[in-house]
């Protein structure tokens, strides 16, 4: 069966929320423990090539990795990549998850990413229905979708596309029309007007993805934004509980004592789905990151200190420059700056500057630096983990890149899944190239004489080229430690 997947390529990249050492360090924090990463089974609906779990599974080699999707071409596609990245730990099927038989066995970690909210009604039970068979006990489920009340701006937005793209058909038209018909309405819109702002503001959104995200989300054939507490109501009635949302920003009132949440009793009567449902109508919240764990043990939701033993920490910061009022200053990727004179959090947070990620087992005697941490944390300044990641900054003398990025590379893909787990975009086809000769087996002369071979360079000036060439490759998180994938 074709679908409109097999038409118009949906944009398949890593999403590190749906990470298992991200899922499980947040679940670890809230008392629920999960599956260690390294040894994990992790199923994907709706998985489309398989990027997001082929890119795990580069991490963890003795998990495994499974993902359905039912467009047969993105399958096809995404095994014939895996199979070139020579990970034998994933495995991709033609499935529909309607279908009884389509999953097999029991799995740590389920991610369900971009479904619930664009598929029918039956497919949605099926999902959850599928989720409360398969969850093993010590699971925890991943299922994010639009969400109402925040997206009834974006309700906006593809109602005016339905309206004015009903009489085109071809996919293609309808792309092109789209895009056309937001930026003449756009025109019309004032920022000074507020409803008129959030329009303008959700159709920027939606043109600075990519085409075909605009095509099969606020164009599809279904589009049904939930509210969390009917997910949760659907959820709950296949025996599981709601968590919490993925992203560390929603997690403030779950982590840490909250006047909200005690002020918002008599409202909810102390129901955690009731509170975060409340939330949603005062932020308005257009999209949701659920995770669900089984029920019948008591989930505690403030977070303490002995529950970061296990976990690393990676940020992306900088010494603040300029004089500072404090002993310790560091500024964020996100432009956030903060200090502290407390020697032991400032030691900590030099480390996250100059190391990928600090075991945080030494600092669970000290409540003041993990909740430090933990408010670093929810404001995404600092990344929490069960696991290091295995990306390197060091090239080595025979320097080795991602299997999986090779293989995309191969392809000639211009975004790559990089070892954090984002996507990165190299765009000159040199890269496509260099990037296939860092398979652990060519030092830097011989990367300087295939340079030079392929680009009409000299030889001193490819050799001067290679060290940039690595650090660019390096900076953009490709290259990996080969010791700490084969221990993984």
């Amino acid at each position: 069966m074709t679908t409109l997947y097999d038409s118009v390529r949906y944009p398949n990249w890593p999403n590190t929320r749906t990470h298992p050492a991200t899922i499980g360090a947040l679940a670890q924090l809230l008392g629920r423990p999960g599956a260690p990463f390294g040894r994990c089974r992790v199923l994907e609906v709706a998985c489309s090539e398989g990027v997001n779990i082929a890119n795990m599974a580069v991490g963890a080699p003795n998990s495994e990795f499974f993902g359905i999707d039912i467009a047969e071409s993105s399958i096809a596609r995404g095994e014939e990549t895996i199979g070139w990245a020579g990970l034998g730990n994933v495995r991709l099927r033609l499935a529909d998850i309607r279908d009884e038989q389509a999953v097999q066995g029991e799995f740590d970690y389920i991610i369900a990413h971009g479904v619930y909210s664009w598929v029918s009604a039956d497919v949605r039970a099926a999902l959850m229905a599928m989720i409360g068979k398969k969850l093993s006990a010590d699971g925890v489920a991943f299922i994010s979708y639009n969400a109402f009340p925040g997206c009834r701006v974006r309700e906006t937005i593809r109602d005016y596309l339905v309206y004015v793209l009903r009489d085109a058909h071809d996919p293609q038209q309808r792309m092109e029309a789209a895009r056309a018909a937001l930026e003449y309405q756009m025109s019309g819109w004032s920022a000074e007007k507020p409803f008129q702002k959030a329009l303008l503001e959700a159709a920027q959104d939606n043109l600075n993805r990519p085409i075909e995200v605009l095509f099969h989300d606020e164009m599809g054939e279904v589009w049904e934004p939930q509210f969390l507490s009917d997910v949760a109501d659907a959820a709950r009635a296949q025996g599981l509980d709601y968590l919490a949302d993925a992203h560390p920003s929603v997690l403030n009132d779950g982590l840490f004592p909250s006047v909200r949440f005690d002020a918002a009793k008599k409202h909810t009567g102390g129901d955690w789905v009731k509170f975060e449902q409340l939330l949603d109508f005062t932020d308005m919240r257009p999209f949701r990151w659920s995770l669900f764990c089984r029920a019948g043990e008591k989930i505690e939701r403030i977070a303490t200190p002995d529950r970061v033993v296990g976990l690393y920490a990676s940020a992306d910061l900088t010494p603040a420059s300029g004089p500072g009022k404090k002993a310790f200053a560091f500024r964020a990727r996100t432009g956030v700056e903060f200090e502290t004179d407390d020697p032991a959090l400032g030691g900590l947070l030099g480390r996250l500057a100059s190391e990928p990620a600090v075991l945080l087992d030494e600092y669970a005697g000290s409540p003041d630096v993990v909740e430090a941490i933990l408010r670093l944390f929810v404001n995404t300044a600092v990344t929490l983990a069960t696991a290091p990641p295995i990306f390197t900054r060091s090239p080595g003398k025979r320097p080795l890149a991602s299997p999986l990025a090779r293989a995309q590379a191969r392809r000639g893909e211009e975004v790559l899944a990089a070892l954090h787990h984002k996507p990165v975009r190299m765009i000159d086809p040199f890269w496509n190239s260099f990037l296939q000769q860092l398979d652990g087996t060519h030092d830097h002369e011989e990367l300087a004489q295939f340079v030079a071979a392929s680009t009409g360079k000299t030889i001193d000036e490819s050799r001067r080229l290679i060290p940039a060439a690595l650090e660019e490759v390096a900076g953009n998180r490709l290259l990996m430690d080969a010791v700490k994938a084969q221990n993984a």
